[in-house]
Formats: C-alpha cells, sequence, structure tokens
C-alpha cells in the first residue's frame, strides 16, 4: 500500500475520497479482561479471575482530505463507519492485516486558513482487540486428512462452511463436532459461537443440529481437520494483537 492510504469496508479507498492519513497511526495494546480481588485475608497477592479476552483498542488517525469535495468525502468516511456494527479497515503502516473498527468517539474537522478546499480530520477509532491476517485465506476440508499452519501466537476461531447430507462428523486437532440431519449445508461461526444455514436467502438457525460443547478453534503451529462425509469450506481467521 502507498503511504497514506488506507480501505474501508474492502471497498471505500482512501484515492476515491482524494484522502490520505497523515500521521502514523496510534495504536494502543488492547487491556486484557481481568479482575484483582484483594479481599482475602493473609494472601500476600491478588486473586486473578481471567476472562480470557481482551478490551477493544483505540486507534488514532489524523486523515486529510483534498478537493473541493472534502467535505463531502469526510461525511461519506463517517457514514461508511456508522452502521451499527464492526467495519474492516486495512491502513498503509500495517498492510498485512486487517482491523476491525466502530466509531464511538467525537473527531474535529479543522480548515487551515489558505486553503478552502482541504480538510484535517482527527479523530479515534475503537478496534475489536486482534487484528486478523490479510488477505484472508480459506482451505478446502475432505474426508482425508488436511493440515492447517496457524502462522500466529493466538488462537484461532474459524468460519466453516459444510456441504453434504444426514449425520457429519468434523474433527480438528482429534477432536470431534457432531452435526446430525444436515440438509445440504450447515455453517458455524466459532467466534459468535453460532450455527446456521441459508435456505433461499433466508439464515435459519440450525445450533439444535451440534452436539452440547465448544467450537472447533485452530491452535498456534499445525492443526489437523477432515470431515466423515462431504466437504467444507474453512476460513481460518488468523489472527493476532
Amino acid at each position: 500500500m502507498e503511504r497514506g492510504s488506507f480501505v474501508l469496508g474492502h471497498q471505500l479507498t482512501s484515492d476515491q475520497l482524494d484522502a490520505r492519513i497523515l500521521n502514523y497511526p496510534t495504536i494502543t495494546v488492547p487491556e486484557r479482561k481481568m479482575t484483582l480481588n484483594t479481599s482475602p485475608v493473609g494472601i500476600d497477592r491478588a486473586i486473578l479471575f481471567d476472562d480470557g479476552a481482551y478490551n477493544n483498542r483505540d486507534i488514532q488517525l489524523i486523515l486529510g482530505f483534498e478537493g473541493k469535495q472534502a467535505d463531502s468525502n469526510i461525511q461519506k468516511f463517517l457514514s461508511a463507519l456508522d452502521t451499527g456494527k464492526y467495519i474492516d479497515f486495512q491502513m498503509y503502516s500495517d498492510p498485512d492485516y486487517t482491523y476491525q473498527l466502530v466509531r464511538q468517539s467525537t473527531g474535529t474537522i479543522a480548515r487551515p486558513t489558505y486553503s478552502d478546499s482541504y480538510r484535517e480530520l482527527t479523530i479515534t477509532l475503537s478496534s475489536a482487540p486482534y487484528r486478523y491476517v490479510t488477505p484472508a485465506q480459506t482451505a478446502t476440508i475432505t474426508t482425508s486428512t488436511s493440515t492447517l499452519v496457524n502462522p500466529t501466537n493466538y488462537v484461532a476461531k474459524p468460519y466453516i462452511k459444510i456441504i453434504g447430507d444426514g449425520a457429519i462428523t468434523l474433527t480438528v486437532n482429534g477432536i470431534d463436532y457432531n452435526f446430525t440431519n444436515v440438509t445440504g449445508s450447515i455453517e458455524l461461526d466459532s467466534a459468535m459461537q453460532n450455527v446456521w444455514r441459508v435456505n433461499g436467502g433466508v439464515m435459519v438457525n440450525e445450533n439444535a443440529k451440534m452436539a452440547i460443547g465448544p467450537f472447533p478453534t485452530l491452535k498456534p503451529g499445525s492443526n489437523t481437520v477432515k470431515l466423515s462425509a462431504g466437504t467444507a469450506t474453512i476460513e481460518p481467521r488468523w489472527r493476532t494483537l
């Protein structure tokens, strides 16, 4: 990516907006979700309660918009963020990763006295704690064992779509995940812990067709994956802090 460039939501680019990131983005390290209990008597340290997760991080940006459409392009940028859900964001300073952003705070728009066709937007955005390896990878899984290598130091929570019918077992690193009465296809998202299928463009809840238990994850390093029947497409979603 060129210096200062960015892509928002895989569609809106800095070139389309005549915009550039002016600063080297300041990105905080996400805080671990952990509670310290200091009330126990006679213990020389706090008792830890670790949630095994992280809070969002902040990304501070200064963006310059050029041309007579500068004000309009700032509004396009803000409206692309204000969807009520996380939006993917790639930037020149970290081109191999995608961040997931929402806008919670206010921003400031400045106009220098020397130009009526240039604006600077200073804004702090909230990012989900993990950044994801870009471009996103996919793999096809069959009844033969496949090996997927997680290049990061963190457990990945994949998206998987299984094509098949009847009873199907997905085996990941020797752990079986059982599905019953599959009708054509079934999809699962380990991050959202949800199972569904799409029927005529309508999403149908299929959580009852997956045996109760944890969702599949992919550990750092090598992971073995196979199916008892059918085929599957897996998006590993490799991620790091």
